[in-house]
């Protein structure tokens, strides 16, 4: 899905193209025998989590396009154009595989985070609605609403928790659920 561009998302995208240039220019100050490749992953992270797979792809080419550039302007030599292209290369698949698995870990939690609140909604609801039946839905016997004082009620058999006030005593107190009570 991709992200809607407001204000946030720009000044967001414009910080890791910052990011990106004080990291070629740090990189290019250092020279070509220090290896900055890993830190340029840091503006493509932020990029995929904060705005999506599409905006963190472009930032992966302009980290790429950085550290060439750092790179060829800090005095590195290759034996041959080849290596060149190829290391570059290498740095853009690892940019690329990074955005894309970072977006797609955002997406999940998410889609993840939507689909709890969803459920929890569902079961407030299953609560709210098992609380108004009028017999209990595994046996049919009526529901006594009023529990004598001091007795507690026990549930000695996994019940889902949205059903437990549906089901009466004698269902709730030794019966797995879907089996008839001895109450009939």
């Amino acid at each position: 899905m991709p992200a809607k561009f407001n204000r946030q998302s720009v000044l967001i995208y414009c910080a890791c193209l910052v990011m990106l240039g004080v990291l070629g220019w740090l990189d290019y100050i250092t020279g070509y025998e220090l290896g900055f490749f890993v830190f340029y992953s840091a503006p493509v992270g932020i990029a995929a989590w904060k705005l999506g797979r599409w905006p963190a792809v472009v930032m992966s080419l302009l980290a790429s396009a950085a550290w060439a550039l750092a790179d060829s302007l800090g005095g590195a030599k290759y034996s041959t154009q080849f290596a060149f292209y190829w290391n570059n290369g290498v740095h853009f698949a690892s940019f690329i595989i990074n955005a894309v698995a970072i977006a797609r870990i955002k997406v999940e939690l998410d889609q993840r985070r939507r689909l709890a609140a969803e459920l929890a909604a569902v079961r407030k609801t299953l609560r709210e609605v098992a609380g108004q039946l009028p017999a209990c839905p595994v046996c049919g016997q009526p529901h006594q609403r009023e529990v004598p004082v001091g007795e507690a009620r026990r549930i000695s058999q996994p019940t889902p928790p949205e059903l437990a006030d549906a089901l009466c005593p004698s269902c709730q107190s030794g019966n797995a659920f879907g089996e008839k009570c001895q109450a009939e």
